[in-house]
């Protein structure tokens, strides 16, 4: 069976392609409504890092709780919140002025919250309901799906724009949320996960147990320090595609005069380029070359910081988009091939938690540095993503699967090393 015959697989594509309309949509029109009400790129920035404390501060919980609940209800129920929420920013983002700048940043905190969860079920709703030899694929086409998405969305933004502002554009957005929300409640899945019957005092058990089941997991993982490293090198992709996101308005300011084309033009580059990588899965996604794909995030920022013209511009997006895919679809792949059954979700906020950190930590330095100068911003972006192919070299050179049951031994030394990437088209 190929990917396009799996069902589950098919109908979450399709739900996550439609949400990333509005994404496409709200990163733009958010980026452009802060920059125009504070003229400068750190109010973006700030949002970010915001972004990634409620992350860290709601994954602890999050993680336990889609362990307990079904994964299909815990993502619908996000897309409905976060319809919800950003309906909320468009009423704020009526009031004229900087008064409603705070509001806006509040309740973008709030999207964080939904956006973390919904990532956790998906994690879990992968791991059981996708065909093994297809999660690989499943995982990179996840990130064509939502570049697709995000550049209609941005190609849409424009058009709204001619006639309206940042804040009616963000309708759109609340439309495609609730339709990812109703496609998802839908769809029907095949395997059980084994969830307990759903109860208020299941919920009420499943977080006083937090503790004791995060204690659990990281005994039975303690002696695997290598997964805690990869877990750490997730924030590596986030805070790159993030740093780009918060400087691509500046950058367009500087280099065609704040066009909003100019801005869309990058992000779509980004995008093509993270599409073009996902039809060569099979070659390029393995351990072996992780270090290479962080080490492109970081020539491709430095590339922006150096060059100056718009054909320079346009090569280290493309370079950027097609490295990041790489690497985020191996990492995300193999942890969750490493993680037990009943520790899905959990292993899912470990690694948000780690990319909710890592923005948190860095993107304030990213949105400094940028104040000082836009070169300087992409520069401090580079040296951030040396680090981690730096630290990449040294989990390509040393992970390997964690042997289960008696079934341990049974692979090769590759099967070892490579996560499942099927070796056909679908």
């Amino acid at each position: 069976m190929k990917l396009r015959d799996d069902r589950v697989a098919r109908t979450m594509l399709g739900a996550i392609a439609a949400s990333s309309v509005g994404v496409g949509i709200h990163t733009l029109a958010m980026g452009q409504l802060l920059y125009s009400r504070t003229g400068s790129p750190a109010a973006f920035a700030l949002v970010l890092t915001l972004q990634g404390i409620a992350a860290f501060c709601v994954l602890p919980v999050c993680g336990p709780l889609v362990d307990a609940l079904s994964s299909k209800w815990v993502y619908a129920l996000c897309g409905l919140g976060r319809a919800v929420t950003v309906l909320g920013i468009v009423a704020i983002a009526a009031t004229p002025g900087q008064g409603a700048v705070p509001s806006i940043m509040a309740a973008a905190v709030l999207l964080a919250v939904f956006d973390n969860a919904e990532r956790s079920a998906l994690f879990k709703l992968t791991a059981h309901h996708v065909n093994e030899a297809h999660v690989a694929r499943f995982n990179s086409m996840i990130g064509v799906a939502f570049q697709a998405g995000a550049l209609s969305g941005m190609a849409l933004l424009g058009l709204i724009l001619t006639w309206g502002s940042p804040g009616q554009a963000l309708l759109v957005d609340v439309a495609m949320s609730l339709c990812c929300a109703l496609t998802v409640s839908r769809v029907r899945l095949t395997a059980d996960e084994n969830n307990p019957a759903f109860s208020a005092r299941m919920v009420c058990t499943a977080v006083a147990a937090t503790v004791g089941e995060w204690r659990r997991m990281l005994v039975r993982y303690r002696d695997d320090k290598v997964v805690f490293v990869m877990i750490a090198l997730c924030a590596g992709d986030f805070v790159f595609a993030n740093g780009l996101s918060t400087l691509v308005v500046p950058l367009a300011g500087v280099s065609a005069g704040g066009q909003g084309w100019y801005i869309a033009a990058l992000e779509a580059t980004f995008a093509v380029g993270m599409i073009s990588a996902s039809f060569f899965t099979s070659r390029l996604v393995s351990q072996r070359l992780l270090p290479l794909w962080l080490l492109c995030q970081a020539a491709g920022a430095g590339l922006l910081a150096l060059g100056t013209s718009s054909a320079v511009h346009f090569v280290a997006f493309f370079i950027s988009g097609f490295a990041n895919l790489n690497s985020l679809t191996w990492l995300l792949t193999s942890l969750q091939q490493r993680a037990d059954e009943g520790d899905k979700g959990k292993m899912a906020s470990l690694r948000l938690l780690a990319i909710g950190l890592g923005t948190a930590v860095l993107l304030p330095v990213v949105g400094r540095s940028a104040e000082v100068s836009l070169d300087t911003g992409f520069g401090s972006l580079a040296i951030a993503m040396a680090t981690f192919a730096l630290i990449g070299t040294w989990v390509a050179r040393t992970y390997a699967l964690r042997p289960t049951g008696a079934a341990a031994g049974a692979g090769t030394a590759e099967d070892e090393v490579r996560p499942a990437v099927p070796t056909g088209s679908g």
